[in-house]
């Protein structure tokens, strides 16, 4: 699930080529549900994540039971993540990957497939839809910033790790409420998605809550959700700061005088957030997002060392790896000049 809800015509439909494409990964991961549906046997690989927040909710709470992702993150995002979080790529049933081909997914015989996001009517009528086609159970999570620690409950509850669950929500809850406290008064900004940067999340959208739960004023005005715009409707908004979870567009912009100068002189300021193994603040719009707000946590001259260390620590915990030393300075906010 997305800001943008997944019409009816995009939400599963069937289309040969993902039944050829990937007849083998469904094989696959059939065996291996079956193999895990033996007398005795612990569950694992029977919960379908419906988008990609669903799949790295499953993954933080109990990642045996992840059955493929919706869509496979990269060889470089995998690296961060432990060994449990190599599955196929199996599709979406709601936004935010190739959609699923329906009579692949009821092959796989789900124990539960689950949706995190925005609960609203739209995708109320995709989760009944999916659950008479299916007859699996099919359960809506609310993906609020906010409900973050209910949401980890709930999703504990579903999956069979309650207790993995209450320790996440509780450690959610300290974070959120340290981020709302520390509210200031923050820049204007933009933010850039994709690689040319004009995609973005316009005001109240899950992909900006981060920020402007932080003081940050969403420039992004006129619209809802995740939309399209253009260098010239930027230019007149005119943020203080562009933000961005791409290196591509961050180095593309970096001297590009369209997007770094301002309407009344004056140099736009361009920060880099990581994107790995998911993004700071989106990409998507799930429990990641708590890194940022620990990031964000703090006043201005609070040790910018101490903050990263926690926000590692944190990471660390919710994604069951510790990444290498390398992999930490290479996961660190950069303003870019």
């Amino acid at each position: 699930m997305s800001g943008m809800p997944a019409s009816e015509s995009t939400a599963f439909p069937l289309q040969s080529g993902l039944i050829a494409s990937r007849r083998e990964i469904l094989a696959g991961a059939l065996a291996a549900t079956l193999a895990g549906c033996k007398p005795g046997a612990a569950r694992q690989g029977d919960v379908f994540a419906a988008g990609q927040p669903a799949a790295i909710l499953i993954l933080a709470l109990a990642p045996e039971r992840l059955l493929g992702w919706p869509r496979r993150p990269s060889a470089a995002a995998l690296a961060f993540l432990p060994r449990s979080a190599d599955r196929p790529e199996l599709g979406a049933l709601s936004a935010g990957g190739a959609p699923a081909d329906l009579e692949g997914v009821a092959a796989l015989r789900p124990e539960l497939i689950l949706d995190y996001g925005d609960v609203n009517p739209a995708q109320r009528a995709v989760a009944e839809r999916v659950r008479q086609r299916l007859g699996r159970r099919y359960e809506l999570v609310d993906g609020g910033l906010q409900q973050i620690p209910s949401a980890f409950v709930k999703a504990g509850e579903l999956l069979g790790a309650s207790a993995r669950a209450a320790d996440l929500a509780a450690r959610a809850s300290r974070i959120l409420d340290r981020w709302s406290a520390s509210r200031g008064s923050g820049p204007s900004f933009y933010y850039a998605r994709g690689g040319d940067g004009l995609e973005t999340g316009f005001a109240h959208s899950l992909a900006t809550q981060v920020l402007e739960g932080s003081g940050w004023t969403n420039v992004a005005v006129g619209n809802a959700n995740i939309r399209r715009t253009s260098l010239e409707q930027v230019a007149r908004w005119d943020p203080e700061v562009l933000v961005t979870l791409d290196p591509g567009f961050a180095r593309a912009a970096a001297g590009d005088p369209a997007w770094r100068e301002r309407r009344r002189g004056g140099r736009r300021r361009l920060l880099l957030l990581p994107d790995l193994p998911f993004g700071w603040i989106d990409r998507p719009p799930s429990v990641n997002r708590l890194l940022g707000c620990l990031w964000l946590t703090g006043s201005a001259t609070s040790a910018a060392s101490s903050r990263l260390q926690a926000v590692s620590e944190f990471a660390a915990f919710l994604y069951g790896r510790r990444p290498t030393a390398d992999q930490a300075r290479t996961c660190v906010p950069r303003w870019l000049e």
